[in-house]
């Protein structure tokens, strides 16, 4: 799979997104952090609201159904930018997540490189705020975030608050 040929990137907000769209995406963060990581919560929650959505669109090869049977483009990869003053005093980035048919493919990689970028001009000079699985702790560290807070326990997995300074955040 060649990353960057095969994805189409939209940086939105929930209320430019398709009834479509939404489904697809809230159907992948639940396969993933509700059934895969075990963690039963109620995932779609308010902040979807004041977020901007990061979501990376399949190409042509993999279609999925809904339940009409209609065909559409899957959602492969997808973040959210929590406003700053919703959640945290900074903006955050959160529900971070690859398909798990696409991993191991240097997706993630490829997805903040992406939220790197955009934020860097949605919200110039302001930090960036994560609250990260702590066995994540190196991957986030290379894009500049380090370690503000002690470990602490989210649906039974072990998390930890990291903070970026735009001027540090590279990759």
């Amino acid at each position: 799979m060649n990353v960057d040929a095969e994805i189409e990137w939209a940086w939105v907000r929930l209320e430019d997104l398709s009834v479509k769209e939404w489904h697809h995406v809230i159907s992948l963060r639940q396969a993933v952090f509700v059934v895969e990581q075990d963690c039963p919560y109620l995932d779609a929650d308010a902040l979807d609201l004041c977020s901007w959505h990061l979501i990376g669109w399949s190409g042509s090869g993999d279609l999925v159904s809904d339940s009409r049977g209609d065909l559409g483009r899957a959602a492969i990869a997808y973040l959210r930018v929590v406003d700053a003053d919703a959640k945290y005093e900074e903006c955050s980035i959160g529900r971070l997540l690859i398909r798990s048919s696409h991993r191991g493919v240097g997706l993630g990689h490829r997805l903040m490189k992406e939220v790197m970028r955009l934020i860097t001009e949605a919200y110039p000079g302001q930090p960036i705020r994560i609250s990260a699985q702590e066995h994540l702790q190196g991957f986030y560290h290379g894009y500049g975030f380090v370690q503000v807070g002690d470990v602490y326990d989210e649906d039974g997995i072990p998390h930890i608050e990291m903070l970026a300074s735009q001027s540090l955040s590279g990759h």
